[in-house]
C-alpha cells in the first residue's frame, strides 16, 4: 500500500479532479489523499464520489476548503464506505 499522497494547494480545478476521480477508479495502493484547497466544485465532487463507490483501499480523504456545497458533502459522505475517514 501506498501513502500518505499531498495534492493540497496546487490549483488543480474541476479538470484536474475528474482526473484524480479516474485514477481512484483503479486504485489499489494510495491509502490516504489530501485535496484541500484546489477550487474543486460539485461537479467534480460527484466524479471522485463515483470513483470511492469503487475503491476498497482509500482510507482518509481529505477535501476541505474547496467549493462543494452541502448537496455534494452529502454525496461524498453518501459514497464512502464508514471506514473511509472523508474530512470536508
Amino acid at each position: 500500500l501506498f501513502g500518505p499522497c499531498s495534492l493540497a494547494w496546487n490549483s488543480i480545478h474541476n479538470q484536474g479532479a475528474q482526473h484524480i476521480g479516474k485514477a481512484l477508479k483503479s486504485n489499489m495502493a494510495l491509502t490516504t489523499l489530501d485535496l484541500g484547497g484546489n477550487e474543486i466544485g460539485d461537479e467534480s465532487a460527484q466524479h471522485i464520489g463515483e470513483a470511492l463507490k469503487k475503491n476498497t483501499v482509500l482510507t482518509t480523504l481529505s477535501i476541505r476548503n474547496n467549493e462543494l456545497n452541502d448537496a455534494a458533502k452529502e454525496a461524498l459522505k453518501a459514497a464512502v464506505c464508514t471506514e473511509v475517514d472523508l474530512q470536508l
